[in-house]
């Protein structure tokens, strides 16, 4: 059982739904810094741990400290860019899906040259496929290290061009150019065209906060399915590692330019055509995830459309701004992210009775189903 992507991606959510509460009250400057100096140095640190355990406990505070920074983030660009907040959030993510492309391809080159399979091993949770020869073994630690240079480089420089917009800054440019004054203009971000722009405790108030946090917990469901345990549902068909880390290399690549393509698609169409587009081809195709498995270019292809589909994972911000207004937007964010730890446990329990009671085609048929039931929420409620 996978439980380390079901941890990871509870841990991103929780503690980034608290870093989206800190940003609001604290200096983003200075909780980018705390969070990327945090990162490089477990990062760094980690070449002189071999113990896998501790090792994998490492993964997953680093997987959780990448989605604070992130969560930081989108807040910020949704108010730098408020007619075109889905577009901004689709680039940013545009960015870390294709970090998966090359995450993928060069540790596969430079963990396991050879293409070494895997062997059965007895665990305490089973039998599970795991590399024992030494050389793959071994060169795992060097991937550590890479990774912390890397992130010094990229990280660490943008926490000084990092800040809120001003008032002044938030009006767009064509409100400059249709004539008006700038006295005039209205300092304050502007969207698309809501009834209200709630506070919190209206948000609250309101149906559409409940069935937005119902529909990003079923997005859970799938995400985890198609990004994380692709290797796990194919490798009962498919004894290729290098094939498989193809397909996942070539999923991130198709989840990146999902999340730019949801981006446009929300900010031209709105929230509830994009919703129910994307849930209405994942669902299905996360069921066919089981059978497509058989003819291995299928599978491939489906893995690669299920997590274009996921990308609208990028239009949680964008929505919150659309259906709830632009005011104390982090904070909205925040809450309905959360949604995303629910989802894990549910996720978890479901994974945990496939191996006691009921086939991988009943699981996946759990994780794909409900995706139809989230798109006709989004088609009636979200009007």
């Amino acid at each position: 059982m996978a439980l380390q992507p079901v941890i990871l991606l509870m841990g991103i959510t929780l503690t980034g739904s608290l870093s989206g509460i800190l940003e609001y009250y604290m200096n983003v400057r200075l909780l980018n810094f705390l969070l990327s100096a945090g990162f490089v140095l477990i990062v760094g640190c980690s070449y002189f741990v071999s113990n896998f355990t501790v090792l994998t406990i490492v993964a997953v505070l680093t997987g959780i400290l990448g989605g604070q920074i992130n969560v930081c983030n989108v807040a910020r660009l949704s108010e730098w860019n408020p007619r075109k907040s889905g577009a901004a959030n689709g680039i940013m993510g545009f960015f870390m899906g294709m970090s998966g492309l090359l995450g993928s391809v060069m540790c596969s080159a430079v963990i396991n040259p050879f293409n070494k399979e895997p062997e059965p091993v007895n665990t305490t949770s089973g039998v599970d496929m795991l590399f024992l020869d030494d050389e793959v073994v071994g060169n795992v630690k060097y991937i550590w290290l890479a990774w912390a240079g890397t992130i010094l480089c990229l990280f660490l420089p943008g926490v000084f061009i990092l800040r809120p917009p001003t008032p002044e800054e938030v009006c767009t440019q064509d409100d400059i150019l249709s004539g008006d004054s700038f006295e005039s203009v209205e300092l304050l971000p502007r969207t698309k065209p809501v009834g209200y722009d709630y506070g919190i405790k209206e948000m609250l108030r309101t149906p559409k906060f409940y069935i937005l946090y119902l529909i990003i917990l079923i997005l859970s469901l799938t995400l985890l399915t198609s990004t994380e345990l692709y290797k796990f549902i194919g490798i009962e068909a498919i004894n290729d590692d290098k094939f498989l880390n193809l397909v996942g290399a070539l999923g991130a690549v198709s989840n990146a330019f999902g999340r730019v393509t949801w981006g446009l698609i929300l900010d031209r169409f709105g929230t509830r055509a994009t919703y129910t587009v994307a849930f209405c081809i994942q669902g299905p195709l996360t069921i066919a995830l089981h059978y497509s498995k058989w003819n291995k270019w299928g599978y491939l292809a489906n893995i690669c459309i299920v997590c274009f589909c996921t990308g609208i994972f990028t239009c949680i911000a964008p929505a919150c701004q659309e259906l709830f207004g632009s005011r104390e937007l982090s904070l909205k964010y925040a809450l309905t992210l959360s949604a995303e730890s629910i989802g894990c446990i549910l996720f978890f329990f479901l994974q945990l009775g496939q191996e006691y009671f009921y086939g991988e085609a009943a699981f996946l048929t759990m994780m794909g189903a409900p995706s139809i039931l989230a798109a006709i929420l989004a088609f009636f409620c979200f009007r």
